[in-house]
Formats: C-alpha cells, structure tokens, sequence
C-alpha cells in the first residue's frame, strides 16, 4: 500500500524566523498559493511577493543539518532525492 503524503502548505523558518510559505505543487496552482500568501504574510502595503519552484521531501529522523529541533521534518532537498516531490515557495521582498 503506498503511503499518502499528508503535506498540504506550511511555513519554513530560515534563521529562526517564518519567512516562507511552501505549497505542494500538486495541490495548489500558483495563482491559488498566491491568494492564500496574501492573507497569511504578516506584511505593510506594497509587498511583492515571488514564487519558486523547489522540492521537498519528509524526513522521519531530522538530519543534523536541517536546524529543526523536532524529531521530523520537511526540508528542502535535490530534484532527485527519495521522496522528493515540487512545491511552489513564496517569499516577499519584505520581511515581518
């Protein structure tokens, strides 16, 4: 039975703070990402936001240089990676 992946959208913290908002591609389409960053970035007037493609994948051990103090984690990792899969990540050229 193949596992079903339960990654929807979520903040990853760079430099201990929340700065971006990472999407499963397969879920949401980059106009759909776009709305909900609208209403979840902390952010002034006048913010522009930017979207990228990169993968992801589930680690159930954190690895040591992740940074993440939970005993699980999704993290960035290469296309080809085991269990990889694309996201679409928004960041703004404005920090909260």
């Amino acid at each position: 039975m193949k596992k079903t992946k339960k990654f929807d959208y979520m903040w990853f913290s760079v430099d201990g703070a929340n700065e971006e908002l990472v999407f499963d591609a397969k879920k949401y389409t980059k106009e759909q990402a776009l709305e909900i960053a609208k209403n979840e970035f902390p952010l002034g007037n006048g913010e522009e936001f930017e979207v990228v493609e990169r993968y992801v994948r589930y680690y159930p051990s954190t690895p040591s240089w992740c940074g993440c103090d939970s005993g699980s984690c999704y993290t960035y990792c290469p296309k080809d990676s085991r269990g990889s899969f694309k996201v679409l990540v928004i960041t703004s050229d404005e920090k909260a």
